[in-house]
């Protein structure tokens, strides 16, 4: 899995005075990316989509790869038959054995043209795989992102650093709970059933339907 681009918001690009650096502390945190892959639901979902597109993938390969060796097997069978017919004699004519020649011929030729189909195919898959997986994988990049830019805004940070680039950071930095608390908060928010209301007619609530009263005297 490729690293999350995390926004780092560096003091060092922007031009501040010996007395700004003097009266204020470079305040940094950091997030550890594998935890945080762990506890956010979207990061869930996007492993358990590359692990079902995977599982797909293999599934496809080892159905074609299945077709192909059952196939060769068969050619092999029949080479093998024509082989004993002829040594032993027992074909009756000469059209007959060039007709079993032919089929052999046929079916090689059928053999390869699968296996090159099968090859296109897997590459297809693959590739569409691929493109689906960076698709979603730069989505989770630019969630996580946004919201690292507007969190570090809110608390004040001039930086929110990825564990893994750091030699060593102390522990007591570490943000990443509260970091997947607020991602997690924030799509449940986005994702929170709509309670159903009641009925509207040109965007009033619709009256009560009157009940006649039926009985006869």
């Amino acid at each position: 899995m490729k690293k999350l681009f995390f926004v780092v918001f560096a003091l060092l690009a922007m031009s501040v005075s010996a007395q700004d650096v003097s009266n204020k502390a470079f305040n940094v945190r950091y997030v550890d990316e594998n935890e945080l892959y762990k506890q956010y639901i979207v990061a869930q979902q996007y492993v358990q989509l590359q692990n079902k597109l995977q599982n797909e993938y293999q599934e496809a390969f080892q159905k074609k790869r299945n077709q192909i060796e059952t196939f060769g097997k068969q050619i092999e069978t029949f080479y093998k038959q024509v082989e004993t017919k002829y040594k032993n004699g027992q074909y009756k004519t000469q059209k007959a054995f060039e007709t079993d020649q032919k089929k052999l011929a046929a079916d090689q030729k059928k053999l390869e043209q699968m296996q090159e189909n099968a090859q296109k195919d897997m590459e297809a898959m693959k590739s569409k795989m691929d493109q689906q997986l960076n698709s979603e994988q730069m989505k989770l990049a630019t969630e996580i992102d946004f919201f690292l830019a507007d969190f570090a805004v809110k608390n004040d940070y001039d930086a929110i650093l990825r564990k893994e680039a750091a030699m060593f950071i102390n522990p007591k930095w570490n943000i990443t709970d509260q970091v997947a608390e607020g991602l997690n908060a924030r799509y449940n928010a986005d994702h929170a059933p709509v309670a159903p209301g009641k009925p509207e007619v040109d965007g009033n609530v619709a009256p009560a339907t009157e009940q006649k009263d039926t009985q006869t005297n």
